[in-house]
């Protein structure tokens, strides 16, 4: 299997390396997420003019009707920069989830707002102290919401929210709530990666269910969720990448001794190891994003949220020993928040506890056999391997 971009990838890889890094210089991600919108405002428009926003929507839908692969090379990008703008879970993550479990008329109506790159929508599914997966505390009774999400990435910035919550007969839905709507208080905050991150309570607020009473409303935010776990390795290895590269600038020309750190064996060792890491996880990410590839292709030998599981597990294991490695390897200056590599590190953390973290990923990749598909049950499904 030849896991590569194609010649249109590679093009769209390059546009978003490009635009993406003229708003990310030395310091940008500091400085974007201690603004008020908590990402860089110009690149945002840039994302939008490029139509990024609408990328896996659909031509119907007036998006670009992109594939994973597309989606994975774009973030990969973003995360070469460490970008913050919420392409991933103010945009492409309620897309999905709308795609999944919207009416037509919702769909109709909520798509084309994303898609123009104008509306950003909140995913609300995370509640303190409740692990991953159960069912929510958040009740919605008749069409008000009451109860606490947290934490619920760029809140504060939000048009709408989609909120899980539990009806009166004990059935899990998904709700829109309109981010002005009554009865909503938010206490902002900073995520470990000095993203803006919120707690958000709902007492008495007006909602609108996603869909119908009788959508399968688990297996939909399952498939949503497991789209966005393999989305978001393609940040990691971009992380990862860049942050290794300037750990190994930094070795090369940093002096100890009298002698440039990279003189040191051990240290060199250390890179190599961390480069080996790097491109291991990179491999299993677009088997992942093959994977996707192959399910909306129609394979139906493909364990969609198994092959989630297994990548999201094992880019984060790399993503922590980057994270570590990196610091460690420039010493004190690593650790402060003018160091670049800081926060490239904290960002990589924070990757490992999205979407319920990789400990929930990793319980529920062992009791899967995702990783013992065929290379050969992808070959005819997916544009993004070629034999």
């Amino acid at each position: 299997m030849n896991l590569e971009f194609n010649e249109d990838q590679k093009l769209l890889f390059e546009t978003v390396d490009t635009a993406v890094g003229r708003g990310y210089p030395a310091g940008g991600r500091a400085a974007a997420t201690s603004s008020e919108l908590g990402w860089n405002d110009q690149v945002w428009s840039t994302l939008g003019e490029l139509g990024l926003a609408g990328l896996p929507i659909s031509a119907d839908h007036d998006g670009a009707g992109a594939g994973p692969v597309e989606v994975y090379a774009t973030l990969e990008a973003m995360g070469k920069h460490a970008a913050a703008e919420p392409l991933l879970d103010g945009v492409f993550l309620p897309s999905w989830i709308i795609a999944e479990l919207g009416t037509d008329d919702q769909v109709k109506e909520l798509l084309p707002a994303l898609a123009g790159g104008g509306t950003t929508i909140a995913v609300a599914h995370s509640e303190p102290g409740r692990p991953w997966g159960v069912a929510p505390t958040v009740s919605a009774a008749g069409s008000v919401l009451t109860g606490v999400k947290s934490p619920v990435r760029n809140a504060d910035q939000a048009d709408k929210f989609l909120v899980t919550a539990v009806d009166e007969n004990g059935r899990t839905g998904v709700y829109l709530v309109e981010a002005t709507a009554e009865g909503i208080t938010r206490v902002d905050g900073r995520a470990a990666d000095w993203g803006h991150t919120s707690q958000v309570e709902f007492a008495g607020t007006p909602a609108v269910l996603l869909g119908t009473a009788d959508s399968d409303v688990a297996a939909g935010l399952r498939r949503a969720f497991s789209r966005a776990r393999v989305a978001v390795t393609g940040e990691a290895i971009g992380l990862m990448e860049t942050g290794l590269a300037m750990t190994v600038e930094y070795l090369k020309t940093r002096k100890q001794f009298g002698v440039p750190l990279a003189a040191f064996q051990a240290l060199v060792h250390r890179a190599a190891d961390l480069y080996a890491k790097v491109e291991l996880a990179r491999s299993l990410a677009l088997w992942a994003t093959a994977t996707v590839e192959a399910y909306d292709n129609g394979a139906s030998t493909v364990d969609l949220d198994g092959a989630a599981d297994d990548a999201f597990v094992f880019v984060c294991d790399a993503a922590t020993a980057t994270a570590e490695e990196i610091v460690q390897l420039h010493g004190g200056i690593g650790m402060t928040y003018e160091s670049e590599v800081a926060h490239h590190a904290a960002r990589l953390i924070a990757i490992t506890e999205s979407y319920g973290g990789v400990s929930a990923a990793r319980r529920r990749a062992l009791a899967s056999d995702a990783l013992l598909t065929p290379p050969s049950a992808l070959l005819n499904n997916a544009d993004a391997v070629t034999a």
